[in-house]
């Protein structure tokens, strides 16, 4: 299983894409696929300020499991990935790029200090081919 070396990662399977003080979030492919087939996503609303562990919306499986999705940052919510929520086999079939689920304006820089590295999150789920 790919797991991109541009990006961060959190235990709770978050990819985090950094850019200044932005930040492009989305779920892992490794994440997903723990998760089971998706087939509902609640995004939180566009322009929100979230603290970092939230709760900010929810997963549906097929299995009828229902997961909460919690802030990996703290910040501004600046875009939502709306397409998702009609279309949600995207963040099966493209998680890194257009299965995003939301941009934040983060506003904690220590909590920037906590995001894995890929070697990290790799070795902590044994990913390794």
């Amino acid at each position: 299983m790919a797991v991109p070396v541009q990006m961060k990662y959190t235990r709770d399977h978050y990819w985090i894409r950094l850019d200044g003080e932005r930040a492009v979030v989305g779920l892992t492919e490794y994440g997903i696929s723990e998760l089971g087939m998706i087939v509902f996503i609640e995004l939180p609303d566009q322009d929100a300020n979230v603290r970092k562990g939230e709760f900010i919306g929810a997963v549906e499986t097929v299995a009828d499991d229902e997961h909460d999705l919690l802030a990996p940052l703290s910040g501004q919510i600046t875009s939502v990935n709306r397409l998702l929520e009609r279309a949600v086999m995207l963040i099966h079939e493209s998680p890194y790029d257009k299965g995003w689920l939301f941009t934040i304006r983060w506003n904690q820089e220590s909590e920037l200090e906590q995001l894995w590295e890929e070697e990290t999150y790799v070795k902590e789920f044994s990913l390794e081919d």
